[in-house]
């Protein structure tokens, strides 16, 4: 269909397109009012300092990765879930459990879905938890500054004397941290507001849909409504006889008539 054609066609049937939109957005709307809702919570934790050296810094960002690993692994999941006395079965914690981490803030955040709010933040904080309790069971080695900055090229020409003094000036102001050290940085807490089902996306997708439906029924309809009569007008001109070209209707009409029984009256002479 063509752009004025399109024009037209919406012109004469608009009130049927609205009706269309308007009748889908009214069904999306009850069907995703009526649907069970999804919950999200969030908890943040930080890895290692807040501020260190290089080496700690950086070696907290890589352990950021195993933490989110472990945060959705499936014993740390269930003994979040037994801690938060949340009964969900097997598959339905480990889609509900997720864990990411960012390398360079060293932040990681775990999220939990669930149709409770009060339940996926319990959960949330639970999975925190359990890291700081693994935290505690298998402590990671400590990041040794004094090594880190001994191995520095510009110093290798120091005697083993001069190296042992700096290693106990390192020592003295305490320049060494862990780099696995965790801490909250925000706890979960219940969502007011759904993250599923999206009732405005939902219903603004179907009303789209309402109103394109409203235009292919209107474009077939008067398709089939202009069809009859081009049909009709190239069946007369197709049956007439030889004879009747240039005829009124009525007088071509007769002369079908004749120019058919014509075959009839010969059978039965």
């Amino acid at each position: 269909m063509t752009g004025p054609g399109f024009i037209l066609l919406v012109r004469r049937w608009w009130w049927l397109i609205g009706l269309g939109a308007l009748v889908g957005a009214l069904a999306a709307w009850l069907i995703a009012t009526n649907a069970g809702k999804t919950y999200q919570a969030d908890a943040s934790l930080l890895v290692g300092p807040v501020s260190g050296d290089f080496s700690t810094l950086h070696a907290s960002g890589e352990l950021g990765k195993t933490y989110a690993e472990l945060a959705a692994s499936r014993p740390v999941v269930q003994a979040a879930a037994r801690s938060a006395r949340v009964s969900l079965t097997r598959s339905e914690l480990q889609s509900a459990v997720t864990a990411s981490s960012n390398d360079v803030t060293r932040i990681i955040d775990i999220q939990v879905r669930d149709r409770n709010p009060f339940a996926a933040a319990r959960l949330a904080n639970a999975v925190g938890q359990q890291l700081l309790e693994l935290r505690v069971r298998l402590p990671v080695q400590q990041t040794d500054a004094a090594k880190t900055i001994l191995g520095d090229p510009s110093l290798a020409t120091l005697s083993h004397a001069q190296r042992q003094a700096v290693r106990g000036a390192v020592g003295r102001f305490g320049w060494s941290s862990s780099a696995g050290d965790l801490a909250v940085v925000e706890s979960a807490v219940p969502s007011r507001q759904p993250v599923a089902p999206k009732v405005g996306l939902l219903v603004l997708l179907a009303a789209l849909l309402g109103a394109l439906a409203a235009v292919l029924w209107a474009s077939v309809r008067e398709a089939l409504a202009r069809a009859p009569t081009e049909e009709e007008g190239f069946e007369v001109e197709s049956f007439l006889p030889p004879s009747s070209n240039g005829a009124d209707p009525e007088t071509a009409a007769a002369e079908l008539d004749r120019w058919l029984d014509e075959p009839r009256a010969t059978e039965l002479s």
